[in-house]
């Protein structure tokens, strides 16, 4: 068995811990820090697919010169604060650790390589756990899903995928004949069920029923 893992708003709160700081940070960039124009800029990335799209929408608007939304756009990526603590989602240490041994676990994000390993180890999270890792930079997951089941001979009947975004994470899945797991976080909670979706969770250790 093979349970292949999404980071964020799967294994951790980035809708909850890391966004809301990179959008004051990226506003502060752009000139417009906090007060309404932060609540504009929440309300834009709740309905954007991706942060950067929100940053892009919000600069159109306002017509911000491109270089600061160039310079915000970086934040996004850029180091977090030495002391800044990334909360994983509910139980999603307790899961790794109770799957760990008895399966293969991989996890697959999409993102900047050394934010998201950054974010992975400020959660606490040890790389160790997995066993293989892949970041596609251009969140394009399908072929990193098919040669993480080929290298650990795995048929595809006995791969998990659990992730927030039906589109980027599910679907390839579905694709490759992998069983799919929705985690409702995030932009997940306002997704709606896909038919082909089969379960849909709000806590990791929902999966202990599911996966056995």
């Amino acid at each position: 068995m093979l349970i292949i893992f999404d980071l964020d708003d799967t294994l951790i709160d980035t809708t909850g811990c890391v966004t809301p700081y990179k959008l004051q940070a990226a506003l502060a960039i752009m000139g417009a820090p906090g007060g309404a124009a932060l609540e504009e800029l929440k309300t834009i990335n709740e309905t954007s697919a991706r942060t950067q799209d929100a940053l892009r929408e919000f600069a159109h608007r306002h017509h911000v010169p491109k270089e600061l939304l160039h310079a915000a756009l970086a934040e996004l990526t850029a180091p977090l604060p030495p002391d800044f603590q990334v909360i994983c989602t509910p139980n999603a240490k307790e899961i790794l650790n109770y799957y760990k041994s008895r399966y293969s676990v991989a996890l697959v994000t999409g993102g900047h390589p050394p934010f998201q390993r950054e974010k992975l180890k400020k959660a606490g999270i040890e790389e160790a756990i997995f066993s293989m890792i892949a970041v596609p930079e251009d969140s394009v997951k399908k072929p990193f899903y098919k040669a993480i089941a080929a290298e650990l001979s795995k048929d595809p009947t006995d791969v998990w995928v659990c992730g927030d975004r039906i589109p980027m994470d599910l679907l390839p899945a579905h694709e490759l004949g992998f069983h799919t797991v929705h985690m409702r976080w995030g932009r997940g909670q306002k997704m709606g069920r896909e038919p082909w979706v089969e379960h849909s969770i709000t806590n990791l250790s929902e999966l202990r029923k599911i996966v056995a």
